[in-house]
């Protein structure tokens, strides 16, 4: 498979579905390998740190070879320029295998703040007629944490991976803001879906979540939907129309991108499951 082109081309559609399905199916293999041999594992921290790392640089692949509205960012160029030194070592050798040319990403200008917070408000500028105002609830830190582990406890969780993501999850919830006022509304059918529905009632739902340091983040948990139908319409008809006439956009910091910041900043803060379940746990 070859995609070379001009240093300063941009990749066509087709060439990005390429390279995004050599990462991808790369990825598959060696988070299979390094689950079932954590010997082979080339980073200094261990398998699961490096598991963590190649799905964290693939995370934002799917939908990558999406055409872009104008003015928004490159998914594979911000795979690239966000990607770490681990991460972008093990880009390059997955490219150089498959005969990829990278000068497209090596020489792309670079782009500011990855991600900014969700918006909360429609501008005169950026607005859109409201979608279903009445989707929209309010939620505290700990009602939000009894949705998430009331889906959680439903789930059917794979006995490999499963464990890392509940320990991901319950760090996640731990760092909620105490006083954190939480907005939700279900997924509509043209957004991403990360994952089907199911099983029973679980859906996808949008989140705007206030973390422990007051910043603003988009999550996609999925809950059961008559839980969330079950609690109090309890925002006014004023604020859901500002909130459904909010346009979408694509770069909102979600919550990968704020853990890794987190984790970054906070060097301490990093006694989580994921980081400490022992090779023959």
């Amino acid at each position: 498979m070859h995609l070379r082109r001009k240093p300063s081309s941009r990749w066509s559609r087709d060439q990005r579905r390429a390279a995004i399905a050599v990462l991808l199916s790369a990825a598959m293999i060696e988070i299979r390998a390094l689950a079932s041999r954590p010997d082979r594992s080339n980073h200094p921290e261990g398998h699961l740190a490096e598991i963590r790392l190649i799905a964290d640089v693939c995370h934002n692949l799917p939908g990558a070879d999406q055409p872009r509205p104008v003015g928004e960012y490159d998914g594979l160029v911000y795979t690239w320029q966000t990607a770490n030194d681990f991460q972008r070592s093990w880009l390059r050798k997955h490219f150089a295998q498959a005969g990829i040319d990278t000068a497209f990403l090596e020489q792309a200008p670079l782009l500011p703040r990855p991600a900014t917070a969700p918006d909360t408000r429609p501008t005169w500028k950026h607005w859109q007629f409201p979608r279903d105002p009445k989707a929209f609830i309010a939620v505290n830190s700990m009602t939000l944490a009894n949705l998430v582990r009331r889906a959680q406890a439903v789930e059917h969780h794979d006995p490999t991976y499963g464990p890392v993501r509940t320990a991901f999850i319950e760090w996640f919830l731990d760092h909620l803001h105490p006083d954190g006022r939480h907005i939700l509304r279900l997924s509509r059918q043209d957004e991403t879906q990360f994952r089907p529905d199911g099983p029973g009632d679980l859906r996808q739902y949008r989140a705007l979540v206030i973390m422990s340091d007051g910043a603003l983040i988009v999550d996609h948990p999925r809950l059961r939907a008559t839980d969330v139908a079950a609690l109090p319409s309890n925002l006014f008809l004023l604020r859901r129309l500002q909130l459904a006439a909010v346009p979408p956009r694509g770069r909102e910091r979600d919550a990968g991108l704020w853990a890794r910041h987190h984790r970054a900043t906070h060097p301490a803060c990093r006694d989580w499951t994921v980081l400490n379940t022992p090779d023959d746990a």
